[in-house]
């Protein structure tokens, strides 16, 4: 395995920022930068004074999408094969998605290019925030490839059927301020404000009720894409029950505490 630096992690209040760090190649990911990546969101979500967590980039560039130089990985003894970014990020139970979906809520600072998998790596964060200076682009038709990391349904659910399929069947790239128009980023702020826009709301996220937050975050992901009005409120009522239950028990060590 490489021992190669990808990223910075670093501790802001209570938000845990973690910073592609591999400009040289452009931020590209390779199977090393996505265990490595893997590994940060996990520490965050285990250390309990994080409320929240940050993705920026360092360089020019937020991320050229995967990394078509890696050397290969060595075989995995157990099947044979060599692990890859693809293999890591897709694989069944747990990947890119499933990791994203049971993290604390995940922030991202978008500067410069986001290309390919640069592009869908985000469509699972729950906020995105693009500098002035970002573009997105979709080459995957245009490289004989296709979309991955799930943009095939989350790409549609953010921005409309229609205009997801208009920008991967024709390869395109947008600029920032369409990108926020058609509602995939939230909004477009300066480059030099970037990071202390996306880490203030980060923040902000974290100062909130923990559970609240949480609780929030499970039940848009469990009712995404839901159509039974029966199981989608059956989500919302399971979470308030939860979150009753939670505060009565606060309640309760606090009165044991102060007893």
């Amino acid at each position: 395995m490489s021992s190669e630096h990808y990223i910075v992690y670093a501790v802001e209040g209570p938000v845990a920022v973690v910073t592609y760090d591999r400009p040289h190649r452009r931020n590209a990911w390779d199977a090393g930068m996505y265990r490595a990546i893997h590994a940060a969101i996990e520490r965050a979500n285990a250390d309990a004074a994080i409320g929240a967590i940050l993705i920026a980039a360092t360089g020019p560039v937020f991320c050229a999408g995967v990394d078509l130089k890696a050397p290969p990985e060595p075989r995995d003894p157990a099947t044979g094969k060599r692990p890859n970014m693809a293999t890591l990020s897709m694989a069944e139970g747990d990947n890119w998605l499933t990791l994203i979906a049971r993290s604390k809520p995940v922030v991202a600072a978008i500067q410069g290019p986001a290309i390919g998998a640069g592009v869908t790596q985000i469509l699972p964060f729950d906020l995105r925030i693009g500098g002035a200076s970002s573009t997105y682009s979709f080459p995957f038709v245009k490289l004989g490839t296709m979309p991955e990391l799930g943009a095939t349904a989350l790409l549609p659910q953010l921005i409309g059927y229609g205009r997801a399929l208009d920008l991967c069947l024709n390869a395109a790239t947008i600029d920032a301020h369409e990108a926020a128009r058609i509602g995939l980023i939230a909004r477009v702020v300066a480059d030099a404000d970037l990071h202390a826009e996306a880490l203030a709301t980060a923040t902000r996220i974290a100062g909130f009720d923990r559970d609240a937050v949480r609780i929030t975050k499970a039940m848009f992901e469990g009712n995404r894409g839901e159509t039974d009005a029966d199981r989608l409120l059956a989500r919302e009522r399971d979470g308030f029950i939860e979150r009753i239950r939670l505060r009565r028990a606060e309640q309760a060590n606090l009165g044991a505490t102060n007893g």
